[in-house]
């Protein structure tokens, strides 16, 4: 659980500090994805209680054990359907800035030009 924890810590310092958007989106979608399988993994076993990935938070707060593991299952699916998402969006944003105008055709500009066609 600490080396989850500590894992959690390091993504959202690089989303936070890191100017790479698709970075930052892959990291989330690899750690939900992650995730999705840990629950995958529970439901497969059998382990139909609610998830202790709070931990004592759920006491803390008043919150009914099997609330908080439904608001999770929503954070999750929310944390998937965005970041696959915005990697799609982000990928169809680069094909279409790709096909617009290919790197080999890209004129030189300014002073370079005339010279060019001196």
């Amino acid at each position: 659980m600490l080396a989850v924890g500590l894992l959690e810590v390091v993504v959202a310092t690089v989303c936070f500090f890191n100017r790479s958007i698709q970075l930052a989106v892959s990291l989330v979608a690899w750690l939900a994805t992650s995730f999705l399988f840990y629950r995958i993994g529970l439901a497969r076993m059998g382990y139909h209680k609610p998830c202790s990935c709070l931990g004592n938070l759920t006491d803390a707060l008043h919150i009914a054990p099997q609330t908080a593991d439904t608001a999770m299952k929503f954070i999750l699916a929310y944390l998937l359907v965005g970041s696959y998402g915005t990697l799609f969006w982000l990928w169809r944003r680069h094909r279409k800035a790709e096909g617009r105008v290919p790197n080999d055709e890209i004129k030189p500009t300014g002073s370079s030009q005339r010279e060019v066609g001196a």
